[in-house]
């Protein structure tokens, strides 16, 4: 699963300049290059503004600016003299009008994954947390306080106490780092061994031919399924990044001939990927399948290296029946299609049948796991908050836990509307006339999504 950078076309920005009195302002600090050279000055003005004095000196010597945007920072600087930025002229409009009581609408409690959020850009603005959230409409938790203890008899303190400890220095996380504070030592997904080994268990393990895994990311899972079950999968990874450490990681642990993962090509899956053709016991794929905007073809490609009745075990997201047509769309659930790369329309369960039906699979079942799978990403975030409440953070980790925590708060958020599910679809392979017949008119591979320009996709 790869850290997507916060993304939007210069043809988008028209619309969030016209929405900017109603929307969250844009976080300057994660703005593609692209996007900042082509964000209207308006914007670029208007985000300035709010941000600190310390915060805008960090942002100009961090990024490439173009003459007039450097002009702007240097006025915004000049207005600010580098005092704390106080409440903007609309908040306090607002605070001096009384507030409609019957219309405005509770805010919502941050969770860890928000929290942790909320720092990282109260960080990186110079802004004081609670700041951050009331701006954005988010109640933070209450810490509990804690009764006073008991007093207790002092002894004397030593005639030469040790010296104060020195101030910590400030934490250095890489995007693999965090990824496994997250999920676990060789995971890149929520769950760790024990939810990959609840999803494997679908395929047939007494059968001693080839496996393999399309989404093995860090290789954790894939590694867990071949100790438990001694057998060899291979796994396939787009993120390449996350390929060579996975391949390290089975290397350290002996692994190497019964889980070794490789990147595929830079175009995404071919056809060889697949082969030989029949002669797969299972293929694996997790939380990847929706990305794709040709999801029929890789259904077909997965059919045809899948041996007669061999095993396909997905999950995947799907929507709920109805999302868009009977009932409108949940706003999470177009913030996450935002935070996943602006992807297409996920199928329903209806849509998947039909398509499995349509390649000869046979359903064999079709679990809703969002239950079972929100708690592990509530965790996961629970313990990093915990980890990190009191660090220091250096600006690229602050960066990288921004765009991390937008996928996964999107994703959960999402989740919770019930407008979006996990489910673990286990299907086999039937069989067919033309299995083994070449199509040369198809094209040998399939797009990772159809907007590939930074070659970034979601970690899956």
């Amino acid at each position: 699963m790869a850290a997507r950078p916060l993304s939007g076309a210069a043809a988008n920005w028209g619309s969030q300049e016209r929405a900017m009195s109603n929307s969250a302002l844009v976080n300057l600090a994660t703005v593609g290059s692209d996007e900042l050279q082509a964000m209207p000055m308006s914007v670029f003005t208007a985000n300035l503004e709010h941000m600190s004095a310390e915060a805008v000196v960090r942002f100009r010597r961090m990024r490439k600016l173009s003459a007039s945007q450097r002009s702007a920072v240097e006025k915004i600087l000049a207005e600010k003299s580098g005092g704390r930025p106080g409440p903007s002229a609309a908040e306090r409009d607002s605070a001096k009008q009384p507030s409609d009581k019957a219309d405005k609408k509770k805010p919502k409690e941050a969770g860890f994954c928000m929290e942790i959020l909320l720092r990282a850009i109260a960080w990186w603005e110079g802004m004081e947390t609670d700041d951050v959230a009331r701006a954005k409409g988010i109640k933070r938790r209450r810490k509990k306080k804690k009764a006073p203890a008991a007093k207790q008899i002092q002894s004397p303190a030593p005639a030469a106490s040790a010296p104060s400890a020195a101030e910590e220095p400030p934490i250095s996380l890489s995007r693999l780092e965090i990824i496994q504070k997250l999920w676990g030592e060789g995971h890149s997904l929520p769950g760790g061994a024990d939810f990959a080994l609840r999803i494997a268990r679908s395929a047939n393990f007494k059968r001693r031919g080839r496996f393999l895994d399309l989404s093995p990311g860090l290789g954790g899972g894939m590694r867990a399924v071949a100790a438990k079950y001694n057998v060899s999968i291979l796994g396939i990874e787009r993120d390449h990044e996350l390929a060579a450490e996975a391949q390290r990681l089975s290397q350290r642990q002996d692994m190497l001939d019964q889980a070794p993962v490789h990147a595929c090509g830079p175009a995404g899956f071919e056809r060889a990927d697949f082969n030989p053709a029949g002669g797969h016991s299972a293929i694996f794929m997790r939380e990847a399948m929706f990305r794709f905007p040709d999801r029929e073809w890789l259904l077909n490609e997965m059919r045809r290296g899948l041996e007669e009745d061999g095993a396909l075990v997905l999950t995947d997201f799907v929507l709920a029946e109805g999302v868009g047509t009977d009932e409108p769309e949940a706003p999470a659930l177009a913030a996450w299609r935002i935070s996943e790369g602006h992807i297409g329309t996920p199928w329903t369960e209806t849509e998947y049948r039909e398509a499995l039906a349509a390649q000869d699979y046979k359903v064999e079942s079709f679990e809703d796991l969002t239950s079972a799978y929100l708690p592990h990403i509530q965790s996961a975030w629970r313990q990093l908050h915990d980890c990190l409440q009191k660090a220091k953070l250096l600006p690229e980790t602050a960066t990288r836990l921004m765009e991390e925590g937008a996928i996964w708060l999107a994703r959960s958020q999402a989740l919770e509307t019930k407008q979006l599910r996990l489910v673990l679809i286990h299907a086999s392979r039937g069989s067919a006339a033309d299995d083994d017949e070449e199509q040369p008119d198809e094209t040998d591979f399939i797009p990772e999504s159809t907007d590939e320009a930074d070659g970034q996709v979601s970690r899956v």
